[in-house]
């Protein structure tokens, strides 16, 4: 009896505390723009990010992709694209939180 209402408020506990988590365990990458124009008055820069695929037959697009993820688990929204290497296989930037 005692392991059941131990079981129900550990089950309660972790509900409770999913509840008000304010990042999701997996980082949205799909909610960071790319762009190289320089970012708005209003953004607050959270350092530099890079991208890169580990394939010769990766593209600038999948090397982008990677660079969102990582400015996503920065907590940003806005990546200005700064570099690109030669073959394309690997991008960097600066992250941005913009309101």
């Amino acid at each position: 009896m005692q392991m059941k209402i131990a079981h129900g408020i550990l089950v309660t506990a972790a509900i409770a505390l999913a509840g008000c988590s304010s990042h999701p365990v997996v980082p949205d990458k799909e909610a960071v723009k790319v762009s190289r124009d320089d970012a708005d008055k209003d953004c607050r820069e959270l350092g530099p990010v890079q991208g890169s695929v580990t394939t010769t037959k990766g593209t600038v697009e999948q090397a982008i992709d990677d660079m969102k993820l990582d400015a996503a688990r920065k907590g940003a929204n806005y990546v200005r694209m700064q570099a690109t290497s030669a073959m394309g296989t690997s991008v960097s930037g600066t992250a941005y939180i913009c309101q």
